[in-house]
């Protein structure tokens, strides 16, 4: 991998900043090869604001629709499902989107089992279309559950982007490929716990890909570069990284070890090591032997603080614990 004319982004690698001997080290190594050393650029995404007060008035609308339904007014019920279905499809970042909708559907499907026009076909339908989105539940009063569940579905989603939080029907979820009920569902594309993108879509039976065109990071960002991690080898991770032109740097015991490195992958590691103090010509000046100020912001590492203050973990062994909330109205759900 041939040296870069660009400045290229400095990704320090370790629990702790260097010290004076291995930033002096990192200042020679890019003057001998005529690399210009930046920091990681800020990472600003869009964040989608979420609305709870939404989820209050879809609450409000399905008990409206519900005490309809006892009172046997059909375009009560149905003038309720349809108010509340059209703002909860405006607004799937909503976390218990899809768990509404379900009961939603539901209450479509007691309307059209139990009021004129009866539809006892729509009305498994309508149930089928509540199992996909929650799994499904025992019936509550008055309620009929069909005797078929929806067929299952397995569905590869296209544009997340490495790094991001994926979750489908308010569910935290690994890997883009999903084993679903045939019907709708909600996914949302987050960056750390703000939604970035979020949308419905409709799994048909069988296989199928389904893209979402996530908003991924800048390359040469710090969130693009907070992903590279020191692996048991000693060597670096990538993944997914986009930065077309940076350098990786870990301590080593004498010195520092760097690399040269492109989307994805870095070149071989060289072990290298600054002359005496006596020796070295700081590049700002006879009597600056500091490391760079804007140093400190680029460091990726475990405990390195990151411009904003975020902490990332270039180890990759503290996660925050996926969590799942629950939502039951009208019936016990079944696991």
């Amino acid at each position: 991998m041939a040296a870069m004319d660009a400045p290229a982004t400095l990704v320090w690698i370790a629990p702790a900043p260097p010290d004076a001997a291995q930033s002096r080290a990192v200042t020679t190594w890019a003057r001998s090869r005529g690399v210009s050393l930046a920091p990681p650029a800020p990472a600003p995404l869009p964040a989608l604001a979420v609305d709870l007060s939404v989820a209050d008035r879809v609450e409000e609308l399905i008990e409206r629709a519900r005490d309809a339904l006892v009172a046997h007014e059909a375009d009560g019920v149905d003038r309720a499902i349809s108010a509340a279905a059209a703002l909860l499809q405006a607004h799937p970042e909503l976390p218990q989107a899809a768990w509404l909708l379900a009961e939603v559907e539901r209450a479509r499907a007691t309307r059209f089992r139990r009021l004129s026009p009866v539809d006892e076909a729509a009305a498994d339908r309508a149930w089928a279309r509540a199992d996909a989105l929650d799994g499904g539940r025992v019936a509550g009063l008055g309620e009929q559950v069909p005797t078929s569940s929806p067929p299952r579905a397995t569905v590869t989603l296209d544009g997340v982007p490495a790094g991001a939080e994926l979750s489908v029907d308010g569910i935290a979820r690994e890997g883009a490929t999903l084993d679903l009920r045939a019907g709708p569902h909600a996914v949302v594309v987050a960056w750390d716990g703000s939604p970035a993108r979020a949308t419905w879509f409709e799994a048909p039976p069988g296989t199928s890909t389904v893209h979402v065109d996530a908003p991924a990071p800048p390359p040469c960002s710090t969130r693009d570069l907070g992903r590279v991690h020191r692996t048991a080898s000693d060597t670096v991770d990538a993944s997914g990284v986009r930065c077309e032109t940076w350098v990786a740097a870990l301590p080593n015991a004498e010195g520092v070890s760097l690399a040269l490195c492109e989307p994805g992958r870095c070149g071989p590691f060289a072990a290298w090591r600054a002359p005496a103090p006596w020796t070295w010509n700081p590049p700002d000046g006879p009597h600056d032997r500091t490391w760079p100020a804007w140093a400190t912001w680029g460091l990726v590492g475990a405990g390195a603080a990151i411009a904003t203050g975020v902490v990332i973990v270039a180890a990759g062994v503290l996660r925050t614990a996926s969590s799942e909330t629950r939502f039951v109205s009208g019936g016990v759900r079944t696991q």
